[in-house]
């Protein structure tokens, strides 16, 4: 073990403890080690879209406001693609909010989810993910934190009248649909 820890110190690898792991269960996880997040500088924003849909009333009032966010990542460390699927948001200056279920369930290997989306020049979308992965000392599962920012880099909007109210769709540029996110931090410790 003394070993592993000289080596992933020497790649640059470091851990951290984590908090409240104690609702983590043994799950099937797939297999990963810290080293296989050695390299890893950035995860990969594959998808992007945020829709403001904005309801009408009998009376032709507008009625209420919400905000939907569609979000696609890629960990290149064990290839997973965490999907968030139409998850209400806030886009309230640079928070870090809980993803809630939108219309299907967070993903399943995510155990924790945290957003952020400054929708303004030189703003920034961000996710902080915790995730397990099989690759512990004898095959006990690993608990990963990452924290990853990338400056965002404007949206292109459409806007569509429907029988219900208007929807506001915002995406990346077609001309650069995927960003790169550079990873702040990553941690791990074993499950317990």
């Amino acid at each position: 073990m003394q070993l592993i820890t000289t080596l992933l110190l020497a790649l640059g690898v470091t851990a951290s403890p984590l908090s409240q792991h104690k609702h983590l269960a043994r799950v099937d996880t797939p297999a990963c080690t810290p080293a296989s997040f050695a390299n890893v500088t950035t995860f990969t924003l594959n998808e992007y879209k945020i829709e403001t849909v904005t309801a009408a009333r009998d009376n032709g009032v507008q009625g209420s406001t919400s905000l939907l966010a569609t979000f696609s990542v890629t960990n290149p460390g064990n290839g997973d693609v965490y999907r968030l699927n139409r998850i209400p948001i806030s886009t309230g200056g640079g928070v870090w909010s809980t993803c809630l279920p939108g219309e299907t369930p967070l993903p399943e290997l995510l155990k924790k989810c945290m957003y952020l989306v400054e929708r303004r020049k030189n703003g920034r979308v961000g996710f902080r993910f915790q995730w397990l992965c099989g690759g512990g000392e004898g095959g006990k599962p690993l608990v990963f934190d990452a924290t990853l920012v990338g400056e965002f880099p404007g949206e292109v909007c459409t806007a569509e009248t429907g029988v219900s109210g208007v929807t506001q769709s915002c995406g990346l540029d077609a001309k650069e649909p995927k960003l790169a996110l550079e990873v702040a931090n990553i941690y791990w410790e074993e499950a317990p």
